[in-house]
């Protein structure tokens, strides 16, 4: 027998006559999971999310905060 995969469809498919939504997880043989993932269709299971990028101009929160809390003394 031939050992499963277990994988996400990152898009719609139908797989054995039953279609199946994007984020699903399916276990299916390794031949099969491989025409999967090579076809854009699904990702291994186990494969982390892509990490959106941050917003902003990229500096850290804390360089952030220090620049805008930062007080001036008064000269007198």
């Amino acid at each position: 027998m031939t050992p499963m995969k277990s994988l996400v469809l990152i898009r719609p498919h139908t797989h054995a006559g039953k279609p199946h939504a994007a984020g699903e997880r399916l276990d299916v043989e390794r031949e099969t999971a491989d025409w999967l993932i090579a076809n854009g269709v699904a990702r291994h299971d186990r494969q982390p999310e892509p990490v959106p990028a941050p917003e902003g101009d990229g500096a850290p929160v804390e360089a952030i905060r220090s620049i805008t809390t930062q007080r001036k003394e008064s000269k007198s």
